[in-house]
């Protein structure tokens, strides 16, 4: 089989683990901060893991965007040339399915549900008793990351069917440049 096939397909393979690995990382460092917040009681400690929350998310989706990339490179100059076709077939399932499916969005329940998690946690440990400067920093802090972490999951978040035609289009304007030069 073709050396940069496999080399490209072992790429994937390796993106789609680093994903789990942050994942991983994230339910890891989440649960970390919110074990210590929990024991101090602290509203404003509950915001902390969006310090980790909202990168590593950035992260995975910038995995997920370079694994479908490459996908659409193998798709555009290598299965036309080989035996396998997983990319092709996986492009015409989806092109069939697309309207039956409207959009394929990727996952982001983990980082919605924690990031949810966190808000409502902080505002559960607020000592609404006591209004002093703080207890308006953090209601502050709270609306604030509400709005970034709604705003970058929706901004940040690939269509996948999109970007994958994208990607394509991209690809096969790169190989009509190679073929007329040639």
């Amino acid at each position: 089989m073709n050396e940069e096939y496999q080399a490209l397909r072992e790429e994937i393979m390796f993106s789609m683990q680093t994903v789990k690995n942050y994942r991983s990382l994230l339910y890891t460092i989440v649960v970390a901060v919110l074990a210590f917040a929990v024991d101090k009681g602290e509203a404003i400690l509950f915001l902390v893991p969006f310090v980790a929350i909202v990168p590593i998310y950035l992260l995975s989706m910038h995995q997920i965007d370079s694994t479908m990339r490459i996908g659409a490179y193998i798709y555009v100059f290598l299965e036309p040339n080989l035996p396998v076709g997983w990319e092709t077939r996986l492009y015409v399932y989806d092109q069939l399915y697309k309207n039956e499916y409207g959009t394929k969005k990727t996952s982001i329940d983990s980082y919605l549900v924690l990031s949810f998690l966190c808000i409502i946690m902080s505002i559960v440990n607020m000592d609404f008793n006591n209004k002093d400067y703080m207890f308006y920093i953090i209601v502050f802090l709270q609306i604030v990351i509400s709005i970034v972490c709604i705003f970058i999951f929706i901004k940040k978040r690939p269509d996948y069917l999109k970007v994958k035609e994208k990607y394509i289009a991209d690809w096969k304007r790169v190989k009509s440049i190679e073929d007329t030069e040639e």
